[in-house]
Formats: C-alpha cells, structure tokens, sequence
C-alpha cells in the first residue's frame, strides 16, 4: 500500500506541476506519503480482527505444505528448460515452412 500511496501522490504532483520536496533534506514528500500510507494500512489491518484471523490460517496453511527437494526442483526445472526449447525449435520450423508455402502461393507475380 505504501508504494501505491507514493506512486499517487507522485502522479498528483506531476498534475498539478509542483515539484516533489524533500522534507528536513531526507525524504521526498511522495516518499514519506508513501511510508505513512503503508504503515497506516499495516496497523489498521493489525486491529482488524477478520484480517488477523485470515493471515494466520495462510501461515497455518503454508506449515502443510510439503516443499520439493532439491533434486526434484532440479529435474522439474531440467524438464521446463528442455520443453520450452523443444516447443520453440518446433515453432520455429513450422513459422519457417508456412513463410515458404506463403511465398510460394501468395508472392508470386503474374
């Protein structure tokens, strides 16, 4: 929230063509917006009882997750990388064979 705080108020002051002050020489006003935003929404959400009682079943959920191995992200990744290229060398020879049979038929003078 504070990035969208500070991403509004830096389009406010680029409307309204007024330039983006530094505060005691440390902080941009967009900056500090940006800051007091974000932690106003942190701990208003933190006196929020629905809020609370959401973000702890999520990290409840996540305890029961059980996570690959190493080995496995590995091969899982091996499999991606090696799909990935196969599927864009089969592109690539098709894209290749439509451009000849398009020139063929479609280019041709007479």
């Amino acid at each position: 929230m504070g990035i969208v705080f500070q991403n509004a108020v830096i389009s406010i002051i680029g409307v309204m063509d007024v330039p983006d002050e530094r505060i005691a020489g440390m902080v941009n006003v967009s900056t500090l917006s940006g800051l007091v935003g974000g932690a106003g929404t942190f701990f208003g959400l933190l006196r929020h009882r629905d809020s609370v009682q959401f973000t702890d079943e999520v990290v409840g959920e996540l305890r029961k997750v059980t996570w690959p191995s190493f080995d496995e992200t590995q091969r899982a990744t091996t499999t991606v990388i090696i799909t990935t290229l196969f599927v864009a060398a089969l592109l690539y020879v098709y894209d290749n064979i439509w451009a000849y049979v398009a020139s063929q038929f479609l280019f041709v003078e007479g």
